[in-house]
């Protein structure tokens, strides 16, 4: 094997063990890599430029102009500029006046309505529009979240192997597709298959994962719902106070159980000494938590004591009902990576951190000093209007009621379906290449008020795009140096003599299998080159192939940390991670099945 293959070969190795370990972000991993691949000379050039000029302007060009590139950042504005202006939303408060009342009414018209928005639309932005409101009719029809959570992660991903555009995954594989020279599929054309694959899954979830769900506590459960009615109170130490060089213990305030001291402001800033050792000083802030609004000044509430206020010395300031809402960490949070006490979180957000929920531990202790992850759940405590502005930051996703208030361009939602109707109606008429057609919606929605200029590029997830850039680099490194075609011959040399479907069932297994281990872009992008190029050692059509990796690209339902939908549910649910592995091996199979035999029924298996 030539130098340039084998160092191509460790490249692919070494990137799947780095996804594996999750130690680097797959986006710096994906860079490293296409760094080395431009600038690691082999015969007096790189892998990914060779001496020929226009050979290298193809090879350069198939990386970052590639159609799927495109195609996905002008699809991300569109579907930011759909949510922005709430027309998902109008899909789910109709989903929450008709379902409710049983379980598996709920179900069904959940799959119902998550498969048809998520063939559209990414499906990360459906749950995360869906899923405040799945949990409010949980409560309201006294439902059990976690019953209902994990099918609503799968109906999203069933839903986005229906149409090219429903997600990335197949986006990458088109755009490979195309750049081989091959005919590119319609936005329709695996929606055939889509739809029987979402039938057998909504089967499965609605008859018999039921079986497997836990019946598992929220966060939100482990505090008493008394503590809902309680009111946080702040007071001002006065010059006189008796309170003055006395510490919490010498005061007697740490007796009082109809109030309790949760923090002290001095000068601006919190005291960090411990609260029993703390000594009061004239002019501190006391902030208070109490079963009784305004116990500390207001002289109309029952249970006051006008008499014991004035005898410590505190004069009112103000009083406000504290709440307790859950939260969750947002695909696109600036929290991310950033542990509580270096947020400074609760002098920022005046809110109090409760608890905190991550990959099924419900964390009561010792959490401030972890950081944050995607999916990482919060129980939050503090007045409604700090609560309000926390998540109009849309860092953090409320869980404990839909949003409200925060979708300013409802008189823009015409120009957003428009736009989005445009991509379904050109792209299925096949006039004009698609990436034309995507970019002609986002700017529809851009120019017409759908989004700010801050938002179009926010709106953008670009570790999703800087991977997918390392990972067509290194398909084109194994294209370009041959060992796409020496893995092919390998996999020949054990395959040979069976059945062609025999080795497209097994090329579908395999992409499942990886979809479980590495990010689904990233298996898209390495296995499609090498599907087309098995194909070709077989004599048949590169297209049954294509649709394998595409459809078990978008699997991986057995690992929670593989999917972002996943990781958004994982957390408000109070799952473990053995609950996807119980409900989703059984569905990774059944997909598995269900392709293996409907891929040569759709596309034959012919040269």
């Amino acid at each position: 094997m030539p130098a340039d293959q084998i160092f191509v070969l460790v490249l692919v190795f070494a990137t799947m063990a780095l996804f594996v370990w999750e130690k680097i972000p797959p986006d710096l991993v994906s860079l490293s890599v296409l760094f080395l691949l431009l600038v690691v000379p082999f015969d007096g050039h790189p892998v990914l430029l060779p001496g020929n000029k226009a050979e290298r302007l193809a090879i350069l060009g198939g990386i970052f102009a590639n159609s799927a590139i495109l195609t996905v950042s002008f699809m991300f504005i569109v579907g930011a500029a759909v949510e922005r202006t709430g027309l998902v939303d109008v899909l789910g408060r109709w989903f929450g006046q008709v379902a409710g009342g049983t379980e598996t009414r709920t179900l069904v018209i959940l799959g119902l309505l998550t498969v048809f928005t998520s063939a559209f639309l990414n499906n990360t932005t459906v749950v995360v529009v869906f899923l405040p409101m799945l949990l409010g009719l949980c409560r309201k029809a006294k439902l059990v979240p976690s019953r209902l959570l994990i099918p609503l992660s799968y109906f999203a991903i069933m839903g986005g192997m229906c149409t090219i555009i429903g997600t990335s995954t197949n986006l990458v594989a088109n755009g490979v597709l195309k750049q081989k020279g091959l005919e590119p599929f319609s936005i329709f054309e695996i929606t055939p298959i889509g739809i029987c694959l979402a039938t057998g899954a909504g089967a499965y979830l609605i008859l018999l994962a039921p079986r497997l769900l836990p019946k598992r506590e929220s966060l939100a459960t482990l505090i008493d719902a008394e503590d809902g009615r309680e009111f946080l109170t702040a007071a001002i130490v006065s010059e006189d106070s008796p309170l003055v060089g006395k510490t919490i213990g010498e005061a007697g305030l740490a007796k009082r159980r109809e109030l309790r001291v949760i923090e002290v402001r001095r000068r601006g800033n919190r005291v960090n000494t411990p609260l029993p050792k703390l000594r009061f000083e004239a002019g501190d802030r006391v902030i208070l938590k109490s079963h009784v609004s305004g116990v500390m000044g207001l002289n109309d509430l029952p249970g006051l004591d006008v008499s014991t206020k004035a005898a410590l010395g505190l004069s009112y300031v103000q009083t406000e009902k504290a709440v307790i809402m859950e939260g969750m960490i947002g695909p696109k949070s600036h929290f991310v990576g950033r542990s509580l006490r270096e947020l400074n979180f609760r002098q920022q957000y005046g809110l109090i951190v409760l608890a905190m929920h991550r990959q099924g531990e419900n964390l009561r202790e010792n959490f401030e000093k972890v950081p944050l992850e995607m999916g990482d759940t919060l129980l939050l405590e503090g007045s409604a209007e700090r609560m309000k502005q926390l998540f109009a930051e849309r860092a953090f996703i409320n869980l404990s009621s839909p949003k409200q208030g925060s979708l300013v361009r409802v008189g823009r939602q015409w120009i957003a379906l428009a736009a989005l109707a445009a991509v379904v109606g050109f792209g299925s008429l096949d006039l004009v290449p698609f990436e034309w057609v995507a970019l002609g919606a986002a700017l529809l929605v851009s120019l017409g008020g759908c989004l700010s200029s801050d938002e179009v590029y926010q709106s953008v997830d670009w570790r999703v795009i800087t991977m997918i850039l390392g990972m067509l680099g290194l398909g084109a490194a194994m294209d370009q140096t041959g060992a796409a075609h020496t893995l092919a011959n390998s996999f020949m040399q054990v395959a040979r003599g069976w059945n062609p479907a025999l080795i497209l069932s097994t090329v579908l297994l395999l992409t499942i299998i990886l979809t479980e281990l590495l990010s689904n872009n990233a298996v898209a992008a390495l296995l499609t080159p090498l599907a087309i190029e098995l194909a070709g050692q077989l004599g048949l059509e590169a297209r049954p192939f294509a649709v394998a990796v595409m459809l078990g690209a978008s699997c991986g339902f057995a690992v929670p940390t593989g999917y972002q939908t996943h990781l958004l549910v994982y957390g408000a649910g109070g799952y473990r991670f053995a609950d996807f592995l119980k409900v989703g091996i059984p569905l990774d199979l059944l997909t598995w099945l269900l392709g293996s035999w409907l891929i040569p029924v759709f596309w034959k298996l012919s040269p």
